[in-house]
């Protein structure tokens, strides 16, 4: 009788996997600072801007709660209905990640979560659906703390840049331009897509006039 062993998962995650998480976290959390560090803000009509660490740590906040949830929520979604569904970096777009990133816009593809597909538009719709909704509710969190809490300049700049990334990535991951996630939403059902690219636009267009970013 033929014998076999099976051998069980213990974690969601490979060793592969958080290898690539942890490089390109770092990254993009090095390119985001390069970024805001150049940012100026306006304080009592006085230009202020954001001195080194606190640059630094805002620019990891921005990494784990717009890149990191966005891409777990991927991943878990898509564990949820069945699927293999691993993280795995980009070398080239961690490249062109810091290259953007120092001349002063940011091109971020770090990497992304691949799944398992299932020819089904059902599933990949709701998968692809779930790392967009992640930053829009992100930010539609953290929104309330910059117009009705009076915060000290660093914690407003924090969150300041967290609520612009998450939304504004919501927005653009909506577009139906394959690879983006919108493409497969779109492909899925369109009232859908519809419904959360216009919500998306009006939360970006408010935040941008509100908040004097245009």
């Amino acid at each position: 009788m033929a014998t076999y062993t099976i051998t069980y998962k213990k974690s969601n995650f490979s060793k592969k996997e958080l290898q690539d998480i942890a490089i390109s976290v770092i990254t993009l959390s090095v390119a985001l600072f390069l970024i805001i560090y150049r940012w100026t803000f306006k304080v009592d009509g006085i230009p202020v801007r954001l001195q080194l660490l606190p640059a630094l740590g805002i620019g990891f906040l921005m990494t784990i709660t717009a890149f990191l949830i966005h891409e777990m929520s991927h991943k878990f979604t898509a564990i949820h209905f069945g699927a293999w569904s691993e993280f795995r970096m980009w070398p080239m777009g961690l490249v062109l990640t810091i290259i953007t990133g120092l001349i002063g816009f940011l091109f971020a593809l770090p990497g992304a979560v691949y799944f398992a597909s299932y020819r089904n538009p059902i599933r990949e719709g709701k998968i692809a659906m779930a790392g967009p909704i992640a930053n829009l509710v992100m930010g539609v969190a953290l929104l309330p703390l910059l117009l009705f809490v009076s915060l000290p300049f660093v914690f407003y700049a924090a969150v300041f840049f967290l609520v612009y990334i998450n939304l504004w990535l919501g927005l653009f991951n909506m577009l139906p331009i394959p690879p983006l996630d919108g493409s497969k939403v779109f492909a899925w059902d369109r009232k859908y897509w519809a419904t959360i690219f216009v919500v998306a636009a009006v939360l970006v267009g408010y935040f941008f006039i509100s908040f004097g970013v245009l």
